[in-house]
């Protein structure tokens, strides 16, 4: 009984009770306020949707009437298209017109205007499809037919339009009535709330600012940086003595925090350093094996191909074949860092030279780069294992003219290099393979000279650090492959 004598007649007590009575008050009036206001701004935006619906449809209106006419007279395409769009967008504002029978003098206009609408867009599809079928005279009495229906419309939708803005008007009128008087009462109430509110704060605050003004003076020593103060001695039992004893313990517990802090963060450096340097051997050994992976195969192809070639024609030719096989290795033994794309694309250029000498010029080799690209940097051997790829698994089983280009250009920040060949194509299976996160080299891959495309794929990746680096189109068998590798222009690169 004490305890609850004690609450009502503390302040909080009163400060709540006072409070609510005055907010109960302003709550009752606002609301009433707020139903009547609302019903008004209810009826006024009715009125104006209506309106903004009609000024819409008498400028359809006009853009369907005048594209008809336009295509009746040179029987444009584009014209023909404009007129569809005009009058799909017409059809669906006169599905927010009256369509029923009412009393209302202004529905009434909207329900005619749907009914000559319907009969309106009828008329205008006949008078287009005489008019395709060269039925001269049923073209000009439809066309007549709607140049009619269409100013009947046009004064219908303005006659509306006029109707509701005079309706409107009135609401206006005493919506802004009834909100001079809401201002007028709002003014009133909020002074009464804001005496009463003044004075229970001046009693309140006598009473509680005394000790928060003491424990705010040792909450700024603790700010200061000072942690060696004595705790502040309790004087009341009330929440401020509650909030006293906790600031007293908080400044305990930070004291003994920050010594574990300070053990805490040298564990953690001495941690992240071995972290650091665990995780760059890691991307080390992931970049080397993923370089690693070459193929002897076509090591010794080649050499058979020199010597058998060496054997049928004469030195010169045999020469230019040696030379190439020999840039093409010598890049890759020479290159672990990385290199411009001028470098990449005069190994493709080598690589397509042998190929060509292997199978007697049967695939026609193309490029197109754009003035200044060719200093992009870009990590090694990121082109010729996609030619190969397209060489191998794309034109080199067709029985047409097989082609492969080599295109680059700059959109944006972005480097765009693509490998377009005509051959067979690549399934969505596959391409999805590429692009999971399994292993670096999958089975269909072993082939193409160790380096597969998932193995670019995820160079590309470590090498600047994001996922969006490759694009694989294939329309479908026989529509050949897109391979697009999307480089930042602006990127300097990095050792791989």
């Amino acid at each position: 009984m004490k305890s609850r004598r004690n609450f009502y007649n503390s302040i909080s007590f009163r400060l709540v009770t006072i409070f609510t009575s005055v907010m109960f008050i302003i709550m009752i009036v606002n609301i009433y306020i707020y139903l009547n206001v609302n019903r008004i701004v209810d009826n006024m935006n009715t009125v104006y949707d209506k309106n903004f619906v009609l000024n819409n449809m008498y400028q359809e209106l006009q853009q369907i009437q005048g594209r008809m006419t336009e295509y009746l007279e040179n029987k444009n395409t584009d014209v023909m298209e404009e007129y569809y769009k005009h009058a799909q967008n017409y059809e669906q504002y006169l599905d927010e017109l009256n369509q029923e029978t009412v009393d209302d003098k202004n529905l009434l206009m909207e329900k005619n205007i749907y009914n000559i609408s319907l009969e309106y867009l009828k008329v205008t599809e006949n008078s287009i499809d005489y008019k395709r079928g060269r039925n001269i005279v049923k073209y000009r009495i439809s066309y007549d037919r709607t140049t009619v229906l269409c100013g009947y419309l046009l004064d219908y939708i303005d006659q509306l339009n006029n109707s509701l803005f005079i309706s409107s008007s009135t609401d206006y009128q005493t919506l802004m009535d009834v909100l001079r008087q809401t201002q007028r009462l709002s003014v009133g109430l909020l002074l009464i709330a804001i005496i009463l509110t003044i004075m229970l704060i001046m009693f309140a605050t006598n009473k509680i600012t005394s000790p928060l003004k003491k424990l705010a003076k040792f909450a700024n020593e603790i700010a200061g940086g000072n942690l060696d103060i004595e705790p502040v001695e309790i004087s009341t039992k009330d929440e401020v003595g509650i909030v006293t004893n906790a600031f007293n313990k908080m400044l305990s517990s930070i004291r003994e925090y920050i010594e574990q802090i300070k053990e805490n963060m040298e564990r953690e450096r001495v941690l992240k350093e071995k972290e650091l340097l665990m995780d760059t051997h890691l991307k080390e050994a992931r970049l080397n094996y993923l370089r690693a992976q070459v193929d002897p195969h076509f090591l010794f192809n080649t050499l058979n191909a020199g010597a058998q070639l060496a054997m049928m024609e004469d030195a010169d030719r045999t020469y230019n074949y040696i030379q190439n096989v020999a840039q093409f290795y010598r890049y890759n033994v020479r290159n672990n860092k990385a290199v411009s794309l001028k470098e990449e694309i005069n190994l493709v250029d080598n690589y397509m030279y042998i190929i060509g000498v292997r199978y007697s010029g049967d695939i026609h080799y193309s490029k197109r780069i754009e003035e200044g690209l060719d200093s992009v940097t870009v990590p090694p051997m990121i082109l010729q294992p996609i030619v190969e790829n397209s060489v191998k698994h794309g034109v080199m089983d067709t029985d047409w003219q097989k082609e492969i280009s080599v295109s680059v250009w700059l959109k944006e920040d972005n480097v765009y290099i693509k490998v377009h060949d005509n051959g067979v194509g690549i399934s969505e299976d596959v391409i999805e393979s590429i692009f999971s996160s399994e292993s670096a080299v999958t089975s269909t891959e072993e082939d193409s000279n160790g380096v597969g495309l998932k193995n670019v794929l995820n160079r590309l990746r470590l090498f600047y650090g994001k996922d969006d680096v490759m694009d694989i189109i294939s329309e479908g068998p026989d529509k050949g492959t897109d391979i697009i590798l999307i480089i930042p222009y602006d990127d300097g690169g990095s050792d791989v």
